[in-house]
């Protein structure tokens, strides 16, 4: 299994948990996205992308799963 495969396996895993728990999203770029609802995300059938709406403003982030270069569970509340 490739490191992709790894991160979109394991982003599946956080989203789906229950108790849902937020996390962060680390890309190569140095940017970080803090998934805070399970509501607000979305996958590609391929698993090559996820896409994640941000609350305050609807808008949608893009994240290539290649991009991705670690995941991390939030010590901040839920939305």
């Amino acid at each position: 299994m490739n490191g992709d495969n790894r991160f979109f396996k394991r982003i599946l895993e956080l989203v789906d948990a229950e108790p849902f728990q937020p996390f962060d999203i680390h890309t190569s770029d140095g940017r970080a996205y803090f998934i805070d609802a399970p509501e607000y995300f979305a996958r590609s059938r391929e698993g090559d992308i996820v896409v994640y709406f941000t609350p305050e403003d609807d808008r949608a982030v893009t994240i290539r799963v290649s991009q991705i270069v670690s995941l991390e569970v939030a010590n901040r509340p839920a939305a």
